[in-house]
């Protein structure tokens, strides 16, 4: 890989600033990245797996294709999903039916697992072909699409059929001069402005340099995979699949070199690395890779991918297949070729061996970025019991202010003390809880004071505070001064101990201030 030109100088000369896990190879024109240590694998696919590690969609198509999408019953009741006896496993669209509803049966699934920098490498027999076709082997992000990024590895539209097939005969009107296409575009897509800075360590050819999705149309950047590596007849479409297909392997390393390089070996070539022909291989360094057939420098958009799940589908027109279909010299119109012509599908099908993951720690990035159903159930927990604690420090703390407004529960200080009175917070005296009463006008029934309301006197007390008990008694009654009467009060003895719970009602003498509410 060709890193960006500013820091072409300061490679060559200080190697040993680059991160860990890299190492450079340096020629008379560029220098390129391979993995210093060995990537682990931390996943591999084969037969059985497709059916048990892969979720299927069957949601309408997000690209307005013909198709309609079959969960995993429905498609191994129809047959177009398989497990062969060697382990090979195949996934097809309906070739038997004419389509209604939706569109064509096919097929659609991701991985549960998800995975975002290392070495992805898939081991294919055949890719769908057809006028109307449009098969993909991608990575994207699960949710929040663009936000997250999207790489597509494999992908093409209205690749034809072998010339003289059955499906090639059941195409009837094609063009004499159709091509279909036959070179496999490499493109990213991403939410934000992003741009290929160049690279020229590789074979193919640059068709788009803005990756946003929001820029011309969503066509991302890509990369046409020229040649390179024995690729003679093409890497896309029929041509591959003559061979017995091939090898495409794609190193995500954003992280570290901020590219993103895929390769492309045919079946029969002979520089097919050992670490990529060999399905039980348990290392990959990619040291003897050779130059990838894409390249893509783009280390200022590092951050506009995420983790991602895998995903193959086959879907048909839409988008993509159905603006390009009369330019590949497919007859008719898309959606109606494609409804009414089964047979032109028998080649619309995958065929894989596996495929497989290495990353440097081994493991997928599911177990470390997603919530377990025990992390989920003690995030609950622990919710609750926050709510509860915050519930209980709320009622402590009202009824401590309460009893503040109360003058109550705070400890009066002894002469000489060295206790520190806290600030703002006045002391009251010893006695405050019995002449309470005669201090704090009532609103209405408190527990120092049942049954007794505004403006009615407690037992023993006066207009202007407490009397002794000893003294003349008082009536219960409204203060004269309520009444416009007038009059005196009568000293209280300081020798006395008052005690309003024992006093007896009597009726308070004419005159005096009263109780002004």
């Amino acid at each position: 890989m060709a890193p960006p030109r500013s820091f072409l100088p300061l490679l060559l000369s200080a190697s040993t600033l680059l991160v860990s896990a890299q190492t450079t190879t340096t020629t008379s024109s560029t220098t390129h990245y391979t993995a210093k240590s060995a990537l682990k694998l931390a996943k591999s696919y084969v037969g059985d797996d497709f059916l048990n590690d892969f979720d299927y969609f069957t949601d309408d198509d997000p690209t307005a294709g013909t198709v309609n999408y079959v969960s995993k019953s429905s498609g191994q009741s129809a047959g177009l999903i398989d497990v062969q006896s060697d382990s090979t496993f195949i996934m097809r669209a309906d070739s038997d039916s004419v389509a209604s509803g939706r569109g064509r049966d096919s097929v659609r699934i991701s991985s549960k697992d998800y995975f975002a920098d290392g070495v992805y490498i898939l081991d294919l027999n055949h890719m769908p072909v057809g006028c109307g076709t449009w098969p993909a082997f991608w990575t994207v992000t699960k949710n929040g699409w663009p936000v997250g990024g999207e790489i597509d590895i494999l992908e093409g539209a209205n690749g034809l059929p072998v010339q003289y097939s059955s499906a090639w005969n059941a195409t009837t009107g094609i063009s004499a001069n159709a091509t279909g296409q036959t070179v496999n575009t490499v493109s990213l897509h991403t939410s934000d402005t992003c741009t290929i800075e160049g690279g020229s360590y590789m074979n193919g050819q640059v068709s788009e340099t803005a990756c946003s999705a929001y820029a011309n149309g969503n066509t991302g950047c890509g990369v046409e995979m020229d040649g390179g590596e024995g690729a003679t007849n093409g890497t896309y479409g029929s041509g591959v699949n003559s061979e017995g297909g091939g090898w495409y392997a794609m190193w995500r390393d954003l992280e570290n070199s901020g590219s993103i390089n895929v390769w492309f070996w045919p079946r029969g070539s002979a520089t097919v690395p050992d670490d990529v022909k060999n399905v039980d291989t348990a290392t990959t360094n990619l040291a003897g890779w050779g130059t990838p057939n894409a390249n893509f420098s783009i280390p200022t958009c590092t951050s506009d991918f995420s983790k991602h799940v895998i995903v193959f589908d086959l879907t048909f027109c839409g988008d993509y297949a159905g603006a390009t279909y009369t330019s590949a010299g497919c007859p008719g119109t898309c959606s109606t070729f494609v409804t009414n012509t089964p047979s032109a599908f028998t080649e619309a099908y995958w065929s894989l061996n596996s495929l497989r993951v290495y990353t440097a720690s081994g493991k997928s990035v599911s177990s470390s970025s997603s919530l377990s159903s025990g992390a989920i159930a003690g995030i609950v927990v622990g919710s609750v019991v926050g709510a509860a604690l915050i519930v209980f420090a709320f009622l402590w703390w009202r009824r401590s202010q309460r009893k503040k407004r109360l003058g109550m529960g705070k400890k009066s200080l002894s002469a000489g003390s060295n206790e520190r009175i806290p600030f703002g917070i006045p002391t009251v005296s010893k006695q405050s809880y019995k002449d309470i009463a005669a201090r704090k006008p009532r609103t209405g029934p408190t527990k120092l004071a049942p049954g007794k309301r505004a403006h009615d006197y407690l037992p023993g007390e006066t207009p202007v505070g407490m009397t002794p008990s000893k003294s003349k008694p008082y009536g219960g009654g409204r203060s004269t001064a309520r009444e416009g009467g007038s009059s005196k009060s009568s000293p209280a003895s300081s020798d006395v101990k008052l005690n309003v719970l024992e006093s007896k009602p009597g009726l308070p003498p004419s005159g005096g201030r009263g109780w002004v509410g």
